[in-house]
């Protein structure tokens, strides 16, 4: 069994090639309903396990990660072979994850932001967080899109460790394209009015459904795109807490997988003239996607 530590991990990928594997994944055919559920369990001291378990034709694959911690994250994936089920890899899971999370994001929304984007213009990002996923929604924005400003916006100005050339600010930029929400705030950290008509937003902070990171009114008035509908209704507060608000009907929503596989779709989403939403939560077939595809690599 190969041992793949976190350094053989980010030089095998990067965020932005990740995207294009999961959109891949999508385009052959991938449904995500059809995945695994994953499950958390409870541990002395008000810490957590969470496990993500995946299969797919060729591989199966699992991630284990512990929470609450010292570091706070922690834990591996273990990929096994499809046919015998024998073990083949351990993946370092915090590297995975910081790689696959903005995969995600960037993932469903590229055709959308590409599409609004100014002509040679800088694509003005806004990310609220200054953590590891801030960080690495920052690489993976350069990566892809080139030219781009990025701002950090937290409550108390401080450095940030990233190689992107940015700024760090106390409020959201006026008219920013692109905004990442990369928080584990329990309630909105934005305001429906501080989001242009044109901007793309991606909440990926909250995996709970008493929790959220935008406003409901924000909801009702983007077009929204989830993960996977029955994830949206039993992880994602930002969808539902809007639904019993009734700023969003249940329902009223795109699937991630149509927007990748449906080129119409995403372009009509794009020129809706309203602003789209992203919402995830992190679903397990998007780490088995990634896991093989750096095996290959290494």
């Amino acid at each position: 069994m190969r041992m793949i530590d976190s350094g053989a991990v980010r030089s095998a990928m990067t965020v932005g090639r990740a995207a294009y594997v999961l959109r891949a994944a999508l385009l052959d055919g991938l449904d995500p309903s059809d995945d695994i559920p994953r499950g958390s369990a409870d541990l002395p001291r008000g810490k957590q396990m969470l496990l993500m378990p995946s299969a797919n034709r060729d591989h199966v694959g699992v991630k284990l990660l512990t929470v609450g911690g010292d570091p706070w994250i922690q834990g591996a994936y273990l990929l096994f072979d499809g046919p015998t089920l024998a073990p083949t890899a351990l993946l370092d899971g915090p590297a995975l994850t910081d790689l696959r999370t903005p995969a995600v994001s960037f993932a469903g929304v590229l055709e959308i932001v590409s599409a609004r984007r100014r002509p040679g213009a800088p694509l003005r990002v806004a990310i609220i967080g200054s953590g590891p996923q801030a960080v690495h929604h920052a690489l993976g924005a350069e990566e892809l899109f080139g030219d781009v400003e990025v701002t950090f916006v937290v409550r108390t100005p401080r450095e940030i460790d990233c190689d992107v050339p940015h700024e760090v600010a106390t409020e959201l930029p006026a008219d920013a394209d692109f905004i990442v929400c990369a928080t584990s705030a329990a309630e909105p950290v934005l305001a429906d009015a501080d989001v242009a008509d044109h901007a793309v937003v991606v909440a990926m902070g909250a995996h709970d459904p008493e929790k959220r990171e935008l406003p409901g009114e924000l909801m009702g008035r983007a077009r929204v795109i989830v993960e996977d509908g029955h994830v949206a209704e039993t992880e994602c507060g930002d969808v539902m807490l809007a639904v019993e608000e009734g700023h969003l009907e249940r329902g009223d929503w795109t699937e991630f997988r149509d927007v990748v596989v449906k080129r119409d779709l995403a372009l009509e989403l794009a020129h809706s003239g309203a602003p789209v939403v992203f919402k995830t939560a992190g679903m397990s077939w998007e780490d088995l996607a990634v896991a093989v595809e750096i095996l290959s690599r290494v």
